[in-house]
């Protein structure tokens, strides 16, 4: 440190941000409460409509900024969703091929999909894939 510098001083911790809001602190309406505590993603979402709404956004608003946050997702998933189908019609393709089509649809690639990504996944499956998916559910012999 240089001899004519001072140590700064700690930051006044009455300066400091603010915890970050509970929302369950701002609305008393059921359909609301449940809306936030079954959907935490939305809360900021939720948080930017009390501030411009002066904390009193009321229902209509709420769930109107709802559809907009789920249209905003279901965008996403379409966006992605020709990946998806090219991804899973090559993994079809790799699956009738025969070979170690098995080891590498089968083990390599079901195995290492979590329960639920297999679930979601399943209704763009081809026979073969689902074929070793149920096989890897039953457990390969």
């Amino acid at each position: 440190m240089p001899a004519n510098s001072q140590p700064r001083p700690l930051a006044d911790p009455s300066l400091s941000e603010p915890p970050p809001p509970v929302l369950s602190d701002y609305d008393e309406h059921p359909a609301v409460t449940t809306l936030l505590s079954g959907v935490s993603e939305f809360g900021p979402a939720y948080l930017a409509l009390v501030e411009v709404f002066d904390d009193d956004p009321g229902g209509p608003a709420i769930f109107t900024e709802l559809a907009d946050f789920v249209s905003e997702r279901l965008l996403a998933i379409e966006a992605e969703r020709p990946v998806l189908e090219r991804a899973l019609a090559a993994v079809e393709l790799v699956a009738t091929s025969g070979g170690e089509a098995d080891e590498l649809v089968g083990y390599a690639f079901l195995d290492s999909l979590s329960p639920e990504d297999r679930r979601l996944i399943t209704p763009w499956l081809g026979p073969a894939t689902r074929l070793l998916m149920d096989d890897l559910d039953a457990g390969f012999p």
